[in-house]
């Protein structure tokens, strides 16, 4: 890695939220959690990209001050207010996603890195049942899709969770030790997809599962994006 971590269980400074994309249920979680904890350190399961267009797409939104449909992660930033706090972009971009599941994608499979997956993706029953709180039975029906694709195309399944656990957890380390170093207090939030939660608090766990991940999958150590919100009297 580009810098030490320091050898902790950083699950005592980073609280997990997991989320479904897009759903009112988990935009309302996002809005509560920020506004209880309040976070020193903001970080989601976003890259630089994908977070202006989704934040552009609010802007420009007629319903944006209530619309149901708004993205839970652009949703927390809008809960920091006027506070000074830091927004961490954590995940792969799409573009290094995309690469990488190309790069692993065996001949005889290689239209899985065209096509779409409907075995991974929820259905509107399962978006109704999330709403109404039956997360448990969301995720036991998500976790059975998740093992076909583990089963149908392990490459892609070792990019989109495994992979991208590895890197998410050494940059949530990364922040934990900055301001641990500098004496700085911290609580950092952060908000993932649902099925990435116990993957990376797995790796919170300890530096050295991190470190072997990273080695594992050959992936390069890149520090998160950070926006700074700074607050304005």
């Amino acid at each position: 890695m580009e810098t030490e971590i320091i050898d902790v269980d950083h699950n005592n400074y980073v609280n997990m939220l997991g989320t479904a994309h897009f759903t009112r249920r988990s935009l309302l979680e996002a809005y509560d959690t920020v506004r209880n904890l309040k976070p020193t350190d903001l970080a989601i399961e976003l890259d630089i990209q994908r977070f202006q267009l989704l934040s552009s797409r609010c802007v420009h939104c007629s319903k944006r001050s209530g619309c149901a449909g708004r993205c839970e992660f652009v949703g927390a930033t809008d809960a920091l207010g006027n506070v000074d706090a830091n927004i961490w972009l954590i995940d792969m971009s799409e573009r290094e996603i995309s690469t990488r599941v190309r790069s692993l994608t065996p001949p005889s499979r290689f239209w899985l890195s065209f096509a779409g997956f409907p075995f991974t993706r929820r259905i509107d029953n399962e978006v109704w049942l999330w709403e109404k709180g039956f997360k448990d039975e969301v995720m036991n029906r998500h976790e059975k899709r998740l093992e076909v694709l583990r089963a149908r195309a392990p490459h892609v399944w070792r990019v989109l969770i495994d992979e991208r656990n590895a890197l998410m957890a050494a940059r949530l380390a990364w922040i934990v030790t900055q301001k641990l170093d500098k004496g700085n207090s911290i609580e950092v939030l952060a908000l993932t997809g649902a099925a990435h939660v116990n993957g990376i608090r797995k790796l919170l766990s300890s530096p050295l599962l991190i470190r072997e991940e990273l080695i594992r999958y050959g992936l390069k150590f890149t520090p998160p994006t950070l926006i700074k919100r700074v607050s304005v009297n």
